[in-house]
């Protein structure tokens, strides 16, 4: 199943118009509203902490995780979600919280949810990793295009980069959907407009760090998307633009 990163970070900000939020949104008080999403924040978070969470949890063993500092991991089991987060700047928490909701709602929720609905609810302990899938199972999940078994942990990590090439590419993904819940694109641009300092890369990072509350090095990542997208449609935006002056001239004289 493709991972759309407008869909996922629609349904991500699904609760902000319930609570108001506008920007920079607040996505730890408007995501638990439509998401079954739970949200920790603990000082300096790291792997040991999760591992030790999950074996209270469980009454199992810890898992053999070589112990790192975290920004942000996402536990998901049954169809619910723990999110914890680094006590940190605001504005990277910021961050860290919409890339694990992406990870949420994107690989795990959507997921779950097309399975149940293609395969039926007998699928949910397969899922739930309960049981192993049978034979038919296992066929019809090729067939339908619905990946099985457990919600695989991507944690570990080389020096901070993704053990596997599945892995960057759900990091990578989630980075996508998390700038759109954060900074949607026509919006920033309306915004940038708006300031009266250009539409320059340079014009398009202060945006993103001063009206949607993004930290400097996530501006700086997400601020070629804007400035691309202003490339794209400044002709039909300049065009727009003389459509309108040309309107407001023939107003005045009549």
């Amino acid at each position: 199943m493709a991972f759309d990163a407008a869909t996922v970070a629609a349904r991500m900000t699904a609760g902000a118009d319930l609570v108001g939020s506008g920007f920079p949104r607040d996505l730890a008080e408007s995501a638990p509203l439509t998401l079954p999403v739970s949200i920790v924040i603990r000082a300096n978070l790291t792997t040991a902490d999760i591992a030790e969470t999950l074996a209270v949890a469980t009454g199992r063993a810890p898992a053999p995780l070589r112990n790192r500092r975290l920004r942000g991991c996402l536990v998901a089991h049954r169809g619910c979600g723990m999110i914890f987060l680094d006590e940190d700047d605001a504005a990277l928490v910021r961050f860290a919280l919409a890339h694990e909701l992406a990870h949420f709602a994107g690989h795990y929720l959507t997921r779950r949810e097309l399975a149940i609905a293609r395969l039926g609810p007998g699928i949910v302990d397969v899922l739930d990793g309960v049981r192993a899938p049978m034979a038919q199972e296992r066929l019809a999940g090729i067939l339908t295009g619905c990946p099985l078994g457990a919600f695989t942990d991507v944690m570990e990590r080389d020096d901070g980069v993704p053990l596997t090439a599945a892995a960057e590419i759900m990091e990578y993904e989630a980075d996508e959907a998390a700038f759109l819940a954060l900074a949607p694109i026509g919006i920033v641009i309306a915004r940038t407009i708006e300031r009266g300092n250009g539409v320059g890369r340079q014009a398009v990072t202060m945006t993103l760090i001063e009206a949607f509350g993004l930290s400097a090095s996530d501006a700086d990542r997400h601020a070629p998307r804007i400035v691309n997208a202003i490339g794209r449609s400044w002709p039909s935006l300049v065009e727009q633009l003389r459509k309108a002056a040309s309107e407001m001239e023939r107003e005045r004289h009549m």
